[in-house]
């Protein structure tokens, strides 16, 4: 699959409403853990490295994106480089 087509998958993960409310809800659900003052070292930590890969996921996913909005510009520029090479022979 394509860097621009990938881009594309990923806005229309990241734009998705149940994505969205997924993502939040599991994310104010790991902090409203994380705010318990009794809360074990161990499942403090655990928690910690949940909310860690959840962030990481969410970057990944917007890495993607970016990248494939770079290809897809890349793309145009490259086609109307031709297009301006051709009207000029």
């Amino acid at each position: 699959m394509n860097e621009e087509r990938r881009g594309e998958e990923a806005r229309a993960v990241l734009e998705n409403g149940i994505y969205k409310e997924s993502y939040q809800a599991i994310r104010e659900r790991i902090l409203s853990q994380l705010e318990m003052a009794d809360l074990p070292a161990d499942k403090r930590g655990r928690l910690n490295d949940l909310l860690i890969a959840l962030h990481m996921i969410h970057k990944y996913m917007e890495n993607v994106l970016a990248s494939g909005t770079m290809a897809a510009m890349e793309i145009e520029r490259q086609r109307t480089l031709k297009e301006r090479i051709l009207r000029r022979a």
